[in-house]
């Protein structure tokens, strides 16, 4: 059984849930059974969109990364990569990772939260 009650769901998913990933990935509720989502958010504008997924899953994290154009969707793009912490964070402080072009926060400031609390032991 999946849990997802600490879930932050942003941006455009403001409102989602699992079956909103499971519609916009083509998911089997199997390919998520033991996962905890963490963060998911998705932007888009009329030229196509990107989703951003943080879960654990068997006691690892993973994050997905997604895009589209303007007429593609995501379903098949659901390639889970085992992450950490400190890569994201790297990723964070010394690359754009959620933010737009322009510095503006996309989910950045959510991501740098829920990266202090995994770094402090803080079950999620």
């Amino acid at each position: 059984m999946s849990t997802y009650q600490n879930s932050t769901f942003l941006n455009e998913w403001h409102d989602g849930d699992v079956a909103l990933l499971q519609r916009e990935f083509g998911l089997s509720a199997d390919e998520l059974a033991n996962a905890t989502i963490l963060l998911a958010t998705y932007m888009h504008d009329e030229l196509g969109g990107e989703a951003f997924v943080l879960f654990r899953q068997n006691g690892n994290l993973y994050e997905v990364n997604a895009s589209h154009d303007s007429v593609g969707g995501m379903t098949g793009q659901w390639e889970p990569e085992e992450t950490f912490p400190q890569a994201l964070r790297y990723r964070l402080e010394q690359g754009r990772l959620g933010r737009s072009t322009d510095g503006s926060n996309l989910f950045a400031n959510e991501l740098c939260f829920l990266l202090t609390e995994l770094e402090r032991g803080v079950p999620l």
